[in-house]
């Protein structure tokens, strides 16, 4: 027996039913519903519902001739702070290490391999920079898969897996221990069968947009079954 949510119309997983309490929770608008209410609630796929009306900010939606393509906005205001800083910490040190032996047009081994860690670390503050000032996501499926590329200026990290081999879609969490502190972030994980899930972390947004990308990639799941 299959039990869908009575707003929504999404399937709700036998890990949300609560039997006992004759009710049940649904992960995508996170209400509980009554048991019934759920037998009787008309699938998404036979509803004519869209999603992607009232966009998250930041987000952006384009049909396309294979299926669509979304777009999520990585930009963030700690530009503001990380640019600067990338600037000091690899104009200093990079420019110390490497740029005094450039311009005495000298080779120190020595001092090369100290400085590994140093330009290690710039890469990464690079990186991080950029993709605060015009960082992306795309999520995008397109022949016959569904790609989710990471990335800025045209440079992506690209994930892809089969349409037909993603089972569901959901919001999870992810916390992490520090020394005296926890952090959580979210994530939107993709199930595939026979492989690893696709995950989308994007630091960037907050919940209610991962919420929302979650329940429309949910709704096209289904709507493509």
């Amino acid at each position: 027996m299959e039990f869908h949510c009575p707003d929504c119309g999404l399937p709700i997983e036998v890990a949300d039913l609560a039997p006992a309490q004759g009710v049940a929770v649904c992960r995508f608008c996170e209400k509980p519903h009554a048991l019934t209410a759920c037998q009787e609630a008309i699938p998404f796929e036979q509803r004519n519902i869209t999603p992607e009306q009232a966009l998250p900010k930041g987000v952006t939606l384009e049909e396309t001739m294979d299926g669509f393509r979304l777009i999520l906005s990585a930009r963030s205001c700690m530009a503001f702070f990380f640019v600067p800083f990338t600037m000091v910490w690899a104009g200093g040190s990079l420019g110390g290490i490497y740029g005094t032996q450039i311009a005495k047009g000298e080779f120190n081994l020595i001092m090369s391999l100290f400085g590994l860690p140093f330009l290690a670390g710039s890469l990464l503050l690079v990186f991080i920079t950029i993709m605060a000032v015009a960082g992306r996501y795309v999520v995008e499926r397109v022949g016959g898969r569904l790609l989710i590329r990471a990335g800025a200026l045209g440079i992506y990290r690209t994930r892809s897996a089969a349409w037909e081999d993603i089972l569901s879609c959901r919001l999870t969490e992810v916390t992490r221990s520090g020394r005296n502190s926890y952090t959580t972030t979210y994530q939107v994980e993709l199930t595939v069968e026979g492989g690893k899930p696709l995950t989308l972390v994007n630091s960037g947004a907050d919940r209610a947009t991962l919420l929302w990308v979650s329940r429309f990639l949910a709704g096209r799941i289904q709507r493509g079954r």
